[in-house]
This record gives structure tokens, sequence and C-alpha cells, in this order.
């Protein structure tokens, strides 16, 4: 009886919700042409009792527009079900089905080695800490972390599991003061922190010149998604990631914007989306504190950063579509990370519904007659 309650209870709040969003004047709409009250309530309505879960992200994505259709666009879940039952597809005619090959890209220090042990260009890594103890990998004379912490002065150090920005720590030091993440603090703090845990210990790098002009306060990275199609791994999408203020990190948890990518033309797009994980998504056409504007603004090194992922996907025989962090450097493209997730929320937000091309490159890997799941 009680779970009967439950199931009325949500769907009343659920109701309450979606009317709200579809009816609310403050929440986003960037079109001018826009389907009426009615008609965006009742594709949020449909959306709902098909997917099971409310679309937060239907005026980012533009879908209160009229002529967009909620058939282009992939709800998360299904994005889940898509993916899992791809790579257990690929696991079974791979013949690997009794392994288990999540943590190659779930684990940080894992990822980091087995790519750059490929010869897949990464950031440099000096070692891992597990537990407050520092285990040295690269044949250096340091081997325990004090040396570590007093011989170098910019090192990042990265959570192997956390994601966003809470799993991140930037160590500077400037004479005898110690910063993490910008921030004056102790080095009793800091291995109080790194005594939990395992992390990644990794080399502190910076951006292209032409990144560091929009925003210098930190690594901007490139997100690049690629996916598995019956001949291999394939370009899907992109979008180029901007700090803002003096946050240290790219992270959409510290405010970040994200802006399309016209690969082509090696450029950024018109518009940049901020707030994703909010229902008041913001677009902006320039960064708000270096004030330039984003249209046709050349990023370097992107189709080679395209094939540095298609490479390293290639290896990767067992993922459907992979979202891979890249920092474009002054001297080329080199992987930060590997993300199961790519970001769908934003690509969907920036270029439009991808449900048809992941659903055909799904058909391909599993075969035509295989039911969606």
């Amino acid at each position: 009886m009680n779970n009967i309650f439950n199931i009325i209870k949500k769907n009343l709040y659920d109701g309450y919700k979606i009317l709200d969003y579809s009816l609310n004047p403050i929440y986003s709409n960037k079109s001018l042409a826009s389907k009426s009250k009615f008609g965006i309530c009742s594709d949020l309505i449909k959306w709902y009792y098909k997917y099971g879960e409310r679309n937060q992200m239907y005026f980012a994505w533009g879908l209160n527009e009229r002529g967009k259709s909620l058939s282009d666009y992939m709800s998360r879940k299904e994005f889940l079900k898509i993916k899992f039952k791809a790579e257990r597809h690929l696991l079974k005619i791979n013949n690997i089905s009794l392994l288990n090959y999540d943590v190659v890209t779930k684990d940080k220090f894992v990822a980091n080695s087995f790519l750059s042990a490929n010869n897949i260009p990464c950031i440099p890594h000096y070692g891992v800490v597990i537990r407050g103890e520092f285990f040295s990998t690269d044949n250096s004379d340091i081997d325990n972390l004090d040396l570590l912490l007093n011989k170098e002065e910019g090192i990042v150090f990265k959570n192997i599991t956390l994601e966003f920005s809470e799993g991140f720590i930037l160590y500077q030091k400037r004479d005898n003061d110690i910063f993490m993440n910008g921030k004056g603090n102790s080095l009793s703090e800091l291995k109080k922190i790194l005594g939990n845990g395992v992390w990644l210990v990794q080399k502190k790098i910076t951006s292209h010149k032409a990144l560091r002009m929009i925003n210098n306060s930190a690594l901007n990275t490139t997100r690049i998604v690629t996916i598995r199609d019956k001949k291999g791994p394939i370009y899907l999408t992109g979008f180029q990631a901007f700090a803002r203020g003096t946050a240290v990190t790219d992270s959409g948890s510290d405010g970040s914007i994200y802006v399309g990518v016209d690969i082509e033309k090696e450029c950024l797009k018109e518009y940049g989306l901020y707030n994703t994980g909010d229902p008041v998504c913001t677009f902006l056409n320039k960064h708000p504190d270096s004030g330039i504007t984003f249209k046709d603004y050349k990023i370097p090194f992107l189709k080679e950063a395209i094939q540095l992922c298609i490479k390293a996907h290639n290896l990767l025989y067992n993922n459907f579509i992979i979202g891979w962090d890249v920092a474009i450097t002054d001297d080329g493209p080199i992987i930060v990370e590997a993300n199961e997730k790519p970001g769908l929320n934003v690509v969907q937000s920036l270029d439009g519904g991808y449900r048809k091309k992941i659903l055909n490159c799904y058909q391909n890997i599993v075969g035509k007659g295989e039911n969606l799941p």
C-alpha cells in the first residue's frame, strides 16, 4: 500500500514540476518561433511517460522551437541502455565475456598508464599516492611524498574515481606558502586529504596560447566524442570547455562554459552554454571575462585531436562510446582522461539531437534486426 502511495505522490510531484517548468517565463527560450505553452507541456509529459524522467534540458536543447521533434533526442536512460547492450555485445563477439574492463577507463591512474604504455600522448605522471604514501613511476629520486611536495612547485592530484572538481587538487608552492586550488592552505591539510583513497599525481600543464587568450586560469580541455561503428571508432561530436573567473578547473561544477566546435573549419561555433545542471540554461556568444567572441575563433590541432582519440579508442575495443578530455597544448594534443559518459546533455544543446546517429552506430554493431533496448 505504501508503495502505491509513493508512486502516486511521485507522479503528482513530477506533474507539478513539469507544469511549472513549461509555464514559468524565467526559463530559457531561444526561439522566436516557439511552440505554444500547451505544446511544450504536452512534449514534456510525453517524454516523462516514455522515459520515466523529467526532461530538464528541454529548453537548452531547443525543443520548444517549432519543428523540433522529441524523437531526434536521446534521454539519459535510453543512452545508458544502448551503451550497456552494445558493450555487452562487444564483449561477446570478442570472446572475452568473463572479463570486466570497466577499470581501464574508470580508474584514472590505470587509464593514464595504459594509454601511455601504448604510445598515446597523455599528461605525464609522477606516480600515485595510496592512502598518503607516494609511489613513483618515473624512475626519479623522489621516493616519498615529502620529497615530492618539497621539490615540485606545480602538481596536480586527481582522485582516481571521483568526478568533477571534488577529486582535483592543484598544489602550488610559493616561497613558504602552500596553495590548494588557488587558495592558501597548509601542508598538513593536503596530507590529510591525500591520506584517504588513491590519487594520480600529474605534472601541471598549460593550454595552447590560443585557448589561454580566452581563459588562462585553468587547463581548458576539448571534449572529443568517439563512437564505435561497424568498421571501428569514428568521430561523433565535440565541444570546447572554458573556465570562468579564477577557477582552476574547467568543470561544470565550477561554472564553466561549453562551446560548440566546427571541426571542418577548426574553430568555435557561435554559442557557449553554462548552468547545464539548472533548468535555466544560459547561452553566451563571448567569454564573460576576456570578452572574446566565440564564433569562428580558431582552435589549433582539432583534427589532430580527433585522430588521437580514434587511435586511443581502437585500443579500448570494448567501449562503445567515449568522451575524451583532450588538452591542446602549444606542441599539440594530449589526452587528459577518458569518460564513459560523453556529456550528451551538452552535446545535444550545442549541436542538436544525436539519437539517430547513436542508434545507427548501435545497430551497425549489434545487427539491424536486433530490438532496441
